[in-house]
């Protein structure tokens, strides 16, 4: 693995196993009983007031950690980061901890892209985020719909960023590609009967005129507000309540 690759991999909080301390692997964490343990360590750590609070709060994490980063590289190097489950675990920081040698680099090489990316993708989502939010879901009942929008949450995100810094056409074309392809996406690429994401896809225009979650992530629950915000800048209740008070003034 290169040293280009692992310094970009880095600014993704993705480390060598042995660069830190890992709290839990992630094949420990689809135990149903070791799955809850380590909730209820990290909800006295982030000052959660509810398991379902601290779930959604890591199923945020983890979709920066092995998506984001895995669509960041497929459209900057067209390549990706294979990162399966057993080679995965969580340091007590909330980082990526890999072992090298079982997370291989996929190259398009000789196959075609499309074909590739659905291979690629198809792995990420089936194999290991939907296994990672079942086990999340069972565990803290916190409902699907906001574990599976913390994750396009994450999409929009690292996609906006990237329109936003990004000068080459070829580079460009190749994230509204991969946009448009998870947007459209049948159930199968995660495993499920229907795409879990699609509704809350948003890129370019759509995500300015309407930035605003479907659901609430949970995250003005915290006792411990460590970004300062109170609300995201894209909450749902938040949004609500300043559609109310305009309405009130309004009246007034």
């Amino acid at each position: 693995m290169s040293s280009i690759v692992m310094n970009e991999l880095k600014t993704f909080d993705i480390h060598m196993e042995h660069e830190k301390l890992t709290e839990i692997e992630i094949t420990d964490l689809l135990n149903e009983e070791k799955c809850l343990s380590f909730l209820r360590k990290q909800m006295i750590e982030i000052k959660a007031p509810s398991l379902s609070v601290t779930a959604s709060m890591l199923s945020k994490r983890y979709a920066y950690l092995v998506v984001s980063s895995t669509l960041y590289s497929m459209v900057e190097f067209n390549c990706a980061l294979h990162l399966p489950v057993k080679a995965c675990a969580l340091s007590k920081e909330r980082t990526l901890c890999i072992q090298a040698g079982m997370c291989k680099w996929q190259e398009v090489k000789s196959m075609e892209r499309e074909k590739w990316r659905e291979n690629v993708l198809h792995t990420l989502f089936s194999s290991h985020i939907t296994p990672v939010l079942n086990i999340l879901k069972k565990t803290s009942r916190v409902p699907s719909s906001i574990l599976w929008e913390n994750v396009a949450i994450r999409i929009n995100s690292i996609y906006r960023k990237t329109l936003a810094k990004e000068m080459d056409p070829v580079k460009i074309e190749r994230l509204n590609s991969d946009f448009h392809f998870l947007k459209n996406a049948s159930g199968d690429l995660f495993n499920l009967k229907e795409n879990p994401i699609k509704q809350y896809l948003k890129i370019g225009e759509e995500l300015i005129v309407n930035p605003c979650r479907k659901t609430c992530c949970l995250y003005y629950k915290l006792e411990k507000d460590v970004e300062g915000i109170g609300y995201c800048s894209n909450c749902p209740i938040k949004s609500k309540q300043i559609k109310a008070r305009d309405l009130y003034n309004e009246r007034d």
